[in-house]
C-alpha cells in the first residue's frame, strides 16, 4: 500500500475516532485519563498520525466500545 493510501486511512481513522470522542461527551483529558494516554497524543490520531494496535484496544475501553467499532469508517473505493 503506498504512503498516500496509508495517509487516507490514518485521516479516515481519526475522524472516526473525533466522531465517538464527540458522542460521548467526555473532553480529551478526561478521555486520555480513561485510556492511560496523553491528551496531545489523541488530538493527533484525530489528525491522521499513526498508531499502535494497543493503543486502538485502550481507546476502544475508553470509549465503551468494541475495538472493531473504531474502524467503522467509510473506505474510499480504490483500497
Amino acid at each position: 500500500m503506498n504512503s498516500e493510501k496509508k495517509e487516507i486511512i490514518l485521516i479516515k481513522f481519526g475522524e472516526r475516532l473525533k466522531e465517538l470522542k464527540d458522542q460521548s461527551g467526555l473532553s480529551y483529558r478526561k478521555l486520555a485519563q480513561k485510556c492511560d494516554l496523553d491528551h496531545a497524543d489523541i488530538k493527533n490520531f484525530e489528525k491522521g498520525k499513526d498508531l499502535h494496535l494497543l493503543t486502538i484496544i485502550e481507546l476502544s475501553k475508553a470509549y465503551g466500545v468494541k475495538p472493531e467499532d473504531l474502524l467503522k469508517f467509510d473506505m474510499p473505493e480504490d483500497f
